[in-house]
């Protein structure tokens, strides 16, 4: 019977979802949705990397619903909020560092201690460079230059503009957040505030493929501040930073850009998720960030700029605790093997994912229920073939009951009803072949056509003997 092990496997899923639904009745701990919402701010990387996630979570009955509209501090305030606005989220690398520290101010501080504990790293994902873009004609070499002068540092709410503000403390220029040399505003993509000495730096948080660097990296008359000097002080005083080189020439050979090596400072993008998110959500997440790696090439297909395959994603992460579930999968690259084998099945079987956390949550204590259960369930299915046997064999009764009444009908015979037996017969033969049977019945429907064609034989004979009969 080819649908006996798909029965087996639903009804022992029924048994456990009604286990499980029991559970969370009588434990008054909510049951899973199966449902993650994700910031994705306004990042088209982040958004295509939702997207990826969003995909390979499907097949496992989870649904990711991508919130686009939130980024920088508020994207932590709506991670941490009770009710949560977020259960993951993708957030700058540094944006937690900058609010700890001697640098930080007392209630970034008091909300650093407070709140970072709701929250786990399931990854760094890749890198996104610290861009300073001054003009051609400054003469400083260091953030310590800017002492005075207009700095542009994006948007109030934005990571980049907290990142920005410690960088330029660590370096004895006291910003507020009025501060009139403190620019809420975004680089155009022509560097027109720069130009028009609006500013006299910007800086700029984002990958190195992004359409707004790239614009940048060919604007004649700005170009980039050099961090060569410091760059290793600065990973040491701010472990969520690290050093990279734009190699002479990396931009472009002819004109050659940048003229000479260039060493910026980077942060890396983490995918932070609430400590309170249900666990098999959080594995399904670590496994669909550690087979969904963003691509080394950018949309013309050439190399992103420091990438550098096998780097991300990774879990050595300074700012947040990373779940050992999340250690124990990247280090065998697979799921737990209760999500692994159960989830498809119970989404393709249609059972809501609270039975798929149930099983990947209380595996042992499970097992232990189900052996009862099984007392009781294994009987019950070694009489399936009989009973399934038995509703087969029925349809056939039915119809060999029909063929004996026709049959006695035949043995007296009445004139006239010659045609009516010939109807009948017909109705027979075709209800039969109307029949869907497994194959190892056909000898048996095979039989039951031979028993009719005997009888339409007889009825055959019937004309002969019918004016005997009435003489």
């Amino acid at each position: 019977m080819s649908n006996l092990p798909k029965a087996v496997t639903v009804i022992a899923l029924g048994v456990i979802g009604a286990l499980s639904a029991g559970y969370y009745a009588l434990s008054g701990q909510p049951a899973s949705d199966g449902k993650i919402v994700l910031a994705t701010g306004g990042m088209p990387h982040y958004q295509e990397l939702g997207i990826a996630y969003q995909s390979a979570l499907a097949q496992y009955g989870v649904d990711v619903q991508l919130r686009p509209a939130v980024e920088g501090f508020k994207t932590l305030l709506g991670l941490v909020a009770d009710p949560p606005q977020f259960d993951a989220a993708f957030i700058k690398g540094g944006l937690v560092g900058s609010m700890q520290g001697r640098l930080a101010r007392s209630r970034a501080q008091e909300w650093q201690q407070k709140e970072l504990n709701k929250l786990r790293s399931v990854g760094r994902l890749f890198y996104e460079p610290i861009w300073v873009f001054v003009r051609s004609d400054f003469a400083g070499q260091s953030l310590r230059d800017l002492k005075g002068r207009p700095v542009l540092t994006g948007t109030m709410e934005s990571g980049s503009r907290r990142i920005a503000t410690q960088l330029l403390r660590a370096n004895g220029i006291e910003v507020s957040r009025d501060s009139p040399l403190l620019v809420g505003e975004d680089l155009a993509p022509d560097a027109g505030q720069l130009l028009a000495k609006k500013a006299d730096a910007a800086f700029l948080i984002q990958p190195a493929d992004s359409e707004l660097v790239q614009k940048l990296l060919h604007v004649p008359g700005i170009r980039l501040l050099n961090f060569a000097l410091e760059a290793d002080a600065y990973a040491n005083r701010f472990p969520a930073l690290t050093k990279v080189v734009l190699n002479r020439g990396a931009v472009e050979f002819e004109p050659l850009s940048p003229p000479d090596d260039i060493t910026l400072l980077a942060t890396s993008t983490a995918l932070v998720v609430r400590a309170d998110l249900e666990p098999s959500l959080v594995n399904l997440l670590t496994y669909a960030v550690l087979n969904n790696p963003r691509s080394g090439f950018d949309s013309a297909g050439d190399p992103v700029l420091f990438h550098r395959p096998g780097t991300f994603p990774h879990i050595s992460d300074p700012e947040y605790r990373v779940p050992e579930s999340t250690r124990l999968i990247y280090k065998t690259g697979e799921l737990p093997v209760a999500l692994r084998s159960i989830a498809p099945a119970v989404k393709e079987a249609g059972f809501p994912f609270s039975v798929t956390a149930f099983i990947a949550d209380h595996g042992a204590q499970t097992v232990l229920l189900l052996i009862p259960s099984l007392v009781i369930l294994l009987p019950l299915l070694k009489m399936l073939p009989i009973v399934y046997s038995w509703t087969v064999r029925r349809r056939l009764f039915y119809w060999y009951r029909q063929l004996k009444a026709l049959e006695k009908k035949l043995d007296n015979p009445r004139d006239g009803e010659l045609a009516a037996y010939q109807a009948e017969i017909d109705r027979i033969d075709t209800g039969v072949r109307r029949i869907r049977y497994p194959l190892h019945f056909s000898d048996q429907f095979y039989h039951l056509r031979v028993h009719i064609n005997l009888v339409r034989q007889r009825l055959f004979q019937k004309p002969h003997a019918l004016p005997m009969a009435a003489e």
